[in-house]
């Protein structure tokens, strides 16, 4: 009965989805035009409509819904003036959601069940609508010498993507398994996440030096996504030896990261500590990326690691994480098989109450670009996983997962979550729910297909099964388990 349900989601939500997206093929216009010769007016935008179905692990209370689908559609419209001297953006975005779960919000430890239910937590309401400014920013491209480019305003920052190359390989790695780890603009969630503030760069002969101060938005899941969170600071360095010009096949860099955070929010998972102070949290770190080609293919593997320590609250913070990833893809034969595994480690807390918080934190990141099925996050984790990605043609791109999940320390508790959403108010960010004493979290088997009808419209179908072990079992049914399914089509311009 329970597949029969999920399959009945499934095709409605195509068939509604198609329907909708050829209706929205007429935006994809755009008009360019120069009020004098070495300056442009440009426009671009997108309409992305997607439609959720979660079947979350089965709560004890037999009235919470944890079965439910939803919808929303995001667009945005963004004009750009360029010259030599200056260039500015400015980028609306309009998002409306419906049939969020009216009853999904089961008693505590389970809580939220899903992340409509999270949505519904924010919002106290079943569908919602914003429109307001997600960008407006002014970039310098020169300032003072050769090289060094400053930009002001509201824009997105991806930590990670602060330099990209023309190799698709390269930026393939960099943009879904290095970037947004820790800080990123939320980009799979309705409403996105923005910063507000000031970056400035410079693109020396084979290095990139970045920084930013700035404060983020709200987001993610608040409708109310063009507010600053004043309460939050953010200062980032980074230093990027450029792929292949250092040193041959590689990329390195270097990070620093501080995070400031002193909202007035009492419901916090870990230690209790934090009622009494602010987080303010320094994390070191660094990736290096490698690739190589052979007759039959393209060897990659890579590496990234993080230390943190600051304050907690009135209790010390020191944590860490670190991730190795290894792959060969076969460029010679069909579909170019790309064969990959990992492993994925982060610290939790050994003793809640020894006086020491030592969960990493993963700040403010684009969680689900590493937790495709996002019951779990990069705190107190280890993630052992394989993947296989195949290329019938180049309109067709299949991606195949599996991850075995653990807790790393069994004391700490299960995370989930993507960074803070709300200035003020009870919602922290991240949700923690008890591990039972026990690591073993679960199996993930998931399923990704993406095609690109044109270069203006693509569709985008995940499916995810999760098979819900001991920790889940604590909190949940003894035969918990989980499904994920979306579907996403976006038309651009």
């Amino acid at each position: 009965m329970k597949q029969k349900k999920i399959f009945t989601a499934i095709l409605s939500r195509l068939i509604l989805l198609n329907i909708l997206s050829f209706c929205n093929m007429a935006m994809a216009e755009v008009e360019i035009f120069k009020p004098a010769a070495d300056t442009s007016v440009s426009a671009e935008g997108e309409v992305v409509l997607r439609s959720a179905y979660w079947n979350w692990f089965r709560p004890s209370d037999p009235v919470a819904e944890n079965a439910y689908g939803y919808y929303f559609t995001r667009s945005r419209l963004g004009l750009s003036l360029d010259n030599p001297y200056v260039s500015a953006y400015v980028q609306a975005q309009d998002t409306y959601m419906w049939n969020l779960p009216e009853n999904s919000l089961a008693p505590p430890p389970q809580g939220p069940l899903g992340i409509g239910a999270i949505y519904s937590l924010h919002m106290r309401e079943r569908s919602s609508h914003n429109l307001a400014i997600r960008q407006a920013y002014v970039n310098l491209p020169q300032v003072f010498i050769k090289g060094l480019s400053a930009r002001i305003g509201r824009f997105d920052y991806m930590d990670g993507k602060e330099v990209m190359y023309k190799d698709p390989k390269v930026n393939w790695l960099k943009n879904i398994r290095l970037s947004e780890r820790l800080i990123g603009p939320f980009g799979w969630s309705s409403y996105n996440r923005s910063f507000d503030g000031f970056q400035v760069s410079f693109n020396g002969p084979g290095f990139h030096l970045n920084s930013v101060i700035t404060r983020p938005t709200q987001g993610g899941f608040e409708k109310d996504f063009q507010r600053s969170m004043s309460d939050i600071d953010l200062v980032t360095a980074t230093g990027t030896l450029k792929y292949n010009e250092w040193i041959p096949k590689t990329e390195g860099r270097i990070f620093y990261y501080y995070y400031d955070d002193s909202r007035a929010i009492t419901a916090t998972p870990g230690q209790s500590g934090l009622n009494d102070g602010d987080i303010r949290i320094h994390t070191f770190g660094t990736h290096w990326l490698r690739t190589e080609k052979t007759k039959s293919g393209v060897f990659d593997m890579l590496f990234w690691g993080a230390l943190q320590n600051g304050e907690w609250g009135a209790v010390d913070h020191s944590a860490w994480a670190a991730a190795f990833e290894g792959g060969y893809q076969f460029t010679a034969i069909p579909w170019k098989p790309w064969i990959r595994g990992g492993y994925f480690v982060s610290s939790g807390d050994s003793d809640p109450n020894d006086g020491e918080h030592e969960t990493f934190y993963q700040l403010l990141p684009t969680a689900r670009k590493f937790a495709l099925f996002p019951f779990y996050n990069l705190m107190n984790n280890e993630d052992l996983f394989i993947q296989a990605v195949l290329k019938p043609n180049d309109a067709i791109t299949l991606r195949m997962d599996l991850h075995s999940l653990n807790l790393h320390e069994a004391n700490d508790l299960w995370y989930m979550g993507a960074g803070p959403t709300q200035n003020a108010g009870s919602i922290f960010g991240y949700i923690g729910r008890p591990s039972g004493g026990t690591k073993n979290l679960g199996t993930v088997l998931e399923i990704v297909a993406s095609y690109n009808f044109n270069k203006y419209v693509s569709a985008n179908m995940y499916y995810g099964h999760a098979y819900g072990q001991e920790v889940v079992k604590n909190t949940y049914d003894d035969d918990s388990s989980g499904d994920f399914f979306s579907i996403e089509m976006k038309t651009q311009f």
